[in-house]
């Protein structure tokens, strides 16, 4: 009898733990923060990212269902990156000074358009799609190509 109630709870464990991968699987394969258009809300360290909470030359690193996001305020115009630096994973920022998105893990350089400027990365950050909702929320969509 002790030996099943053993048995009994490692198989209830193993249940639990494959249940847990699979609902991060699920959740991984199909984000749900997304409208039907495919764009995803970014939220900030406040909650949901608005376009009139970024100043002018501002930028801020912000999650969204496509990872960390860039957004960058130039005038009206709102551009948005992948903040994943390309050559080892370190978030990026946006140096208003400098006019230039950094990377502070190993010096790596992007233009405003996410092109290398200065290595050691070598490939262009990821641009995407970014839009302002009628109620100021920021969203981002698929990638942009060039």
């Amino acid at each position: 009898m002790h030996r099943r109630v053993i048995n009994a709870f490692l198989g209830l464990g193993v249940v639990s733990t494959l249940g847990g991968f699979a609902g991060a699987a699920l959740a991984y394969l199909w984000p749900g923060a997304s409208d039907a258009s495919g764009s995803n809300l970014l939220v900030g360290r406040e909650g949901p990212l608005s376009a009139a909470a970024l100043g002018e030359d501002e930028g801020v690193v912000a999650r969204s269902n496509l990872g960390k996001v860039l957004v960058i305020r130039r005038g009206e115009r709102l551009i948005a990156l992948q903040a994943t630096c390309t050559h080892l994973g370190c978030t990026v920022a946006w140096n208003s000074s400098t006019q230039q998105v950094e990377c502070p893990c190993h010096g790596a350089r992007y233009d405003l358009l996410g092109q290398v400027l200065r290595g050691p990365a070598r490939e262009p950050l990821a641009r995407l799609r970014v839009t302002a909702g009628a109620g100021g929320g920021i969203r981002v969509g698929p990638l942009l190509r060039g």
